[in-house]
């Protein structure tokens, strides 16, 4: 009973925030920076964030990878029609927490705002111990940990949203990524695990459903990923991509030869983008041009997954088959 206890106290944000200094205070010096104290703070605030500031009233970790702004810099700002506290910045990427203390981040090549923890507390000491899998105990980085363009390998990245994961189980986000990480090492069906974990608690997230029909493709369970795909579309219907995902349906349909199904797809695809046609054609061009033959073939597929009697899009097929056909004897040679 004591040991539950225990825990439980453990557990709540200050003593959460007291571990988080103390690693941070004994890292290398001029890695991390915690500001003094706050004790004139919002009471509108959620707790975590209350609880952090108390602690400490601002923070620039790993070299100002992580950046938490002083309570003064903090602002409410409205996302998708919910009201956030902007607290910061994760690798240059916007941090916004939620009146029930979620945190989210604004993802820089889509602008879209991922949920990457449940409470701030548990985000931030989890994001922590994730930044560590990069460096050595001398505070540099750890080469073995990034690829030649200086990103972060599979393992790497692996191992970085299990630390996240580990503090907090329900954040969104660091789940998706993990299994991205399994998949491109290889890891398939733990990768499925991951995702189908992610969608019993998350619904309404997407790309998750998405990534999951993607998966039961490379296993040739074509039947799973029809109704998985079919569920990204409906996770969000007013998404912007949810169009692209009605055509990924309609493309799987189409290799199912469930012709009818296909057609009903392919209708709710135009009908949420209705230049969704000419978009994947040009697509196919584009990649062809650039020799990338099996994206080519991809956004070729979708597009007669659309029109499965449109010329143009035959024509694209027809000469992705004579490229590949031409690269396979240049091997032979």
């Amino acid at each position: 009973m004591a040991s539950k206890r225990r825990r439980s106290a453990d557990d709540q944000p200050e003593a959460v925030f007291e571990r988080i200094a103390a690693v941070v205070e004994g890292a290398p010096a001029g890695m991390h920076r915690l500001g003094s104290p706050a004790f004139v703070l919002d009471s509108a605030w959620p707790a975590p964030l209350l609880a952090a500031y108390r602690r400490f009233n601002g923070a620039t970790l790993f070299h100002e990878a992580v950046v938490l702004w002083p309570a003064k810099e903090v602002t409410r700002r409205e996302v998708d029609g919910v009201s956030m506290y902007q607290v910061g910045e994760w690798d240059g990427e916007e941090l916004a927490v939620d009146a029930g203390g979620r945190v989210f981040r604004c993802e820089a090549s889509s602008g879209e705002w991922l949920c990457e923890g449940s409470r701030f507390d548990r985000w931030l000491w989890g994001a922590i111990e994730a930044e560590m899998i990069l460096y050595e105990r001398d505070g540099e980085f750890a080469d073995e940990c990034f690829d030649e363009a200086g990103e972060a390998r599979p393992v790497a990245s692996e191992r970085m949203q299990r630390c996240i994961l580990k503090r907090d189980r329900a954040a969104v986000a660091p789940r998706w990524r993990l299994a991205r990480a399994l998949a491109q090492q290889g890891q398939l069906e733990a990768a499925r695990e991951q995702l189908e974990t992610l969608v019993a608690t998350a619904p309404e997230f997407a790309w998750g459903w998405y990534d999951l029909g993607r998966l039961s493709e490379r296993l040739e369970t074509f039947e799973c990923a029809l109704d998985e795909l079919i569920q990204a579309a409906e996770a969000r219907p007013d998404y912007e991509y949810a169009g692209f995902f009605w055509a990924h349906a309609a493309r799987v349909a189409r290799r199912c030869e469930r012709e009818s199904e296909r057609a009903k797809l392919a209708e709710r695809a135009l009908a949420c983008d209705p230049g969704l046609l000419d978009a994947q054609r040009a697509g196919a061009e584009a990649s062809l041009r650039e020799g990338a033959l099996d994206a080519a073939d991809e956004l070729a597929a979708l597009a007669l997954a659309l029109a499965p009697r449109d010329l143009r899009a035959h024509d694209l097929a027809a000469r992705i088959r004579r490229a590949r056909d031409s690269a396979v004897g240049d091997l032979d040679d």
